[in-house]
């Protein structure tokens, strides 16, 4: 790799974590280009180069904390514990980047100008998938377990518990409506498709 590009990859790694500094101290709308870039020690016209608007530096922050958080899931044995895991890596993210920067997913996603917001859900529902397809392969469940209707079924209580703590202005804990869903319902989602149940 040549000097500029070893330059250009220095840049682009001093903003993303300028604008995950900034983002975690003000929230994501007290945050302006122009302070990441300032906060990074480059021109504002650098930002563009490398991301079309905050909310894409944003997006690629979370890139690496949720594969950080399959990787969590894929050290546990069973697969509901995998699933909780999951499940929980990806929420603590989300509230360590806080409530704003939600809510400012949630309104992108809804009118349609964010398609990396759709891009998450594709990929949580890929690797919920890819659990329980695995599980099924090991044993642990049965074959014919619907690997993507119970994904799609995890998937929707997660959204909902992302979007009731962003609705509510952050009254609701979303940790606390999935940690009630891990001891009760997703376990019962899981249990009728365990190896020897018919």
């Amino acid at each position: 790799m040549g000097k500029r590009q070893l330059a250009a990859l220095e840049t682009r790694r001093k903003l993303i974590q300028a604008a995950e500094k900034l983002i975690r101290e003000r929230g994501f709308d007290h945050v302006s280009v122009s302070d990441i870039a300032a906060e990074a020690g480059v021109a504002k016209g650098s930002f563009y180069t490398y991301f079309q608007r905050k909310e894409d530096v944003v997006y690629e922050i979370a890139q690496d904390q949720f594969a950080t958080a399959e990787e969590r899931a894929r050290e546990i044995p069973d697969v509901t514990g995998q699933v909780w895991t999951f499940l929980e890596a990806s929420m603590e993210y989300i509230q360590e980047t806080g409530l704003h920067v939600c809510q400012q997913w949630l309104r992108n996603v809804a009118d349609q100008s964010d398609l990396q917001g759709k891009e998450k859900l594709r990929y949580d529902l890929n690797v919920l998938r890819k659990l329980l397809q695995e599980a099924a392969e090991r044993g642990e469940l049965r074959r014919d377990t619907p690997a993507e209707t119970l994904a799609r079924c995890i998937a929707a209580q997660y959204y909902g518990a992302v979007s009731l703590w962003a609705i509510s202005n952050g009254e609701q804990d979303p940790m606390s409506i999935l940690r009630t869903y891990a001891e009760g319902a997703l376990p019962g989602l899981i249990q009728p498709w365990r190896q020897g149940k018919e």
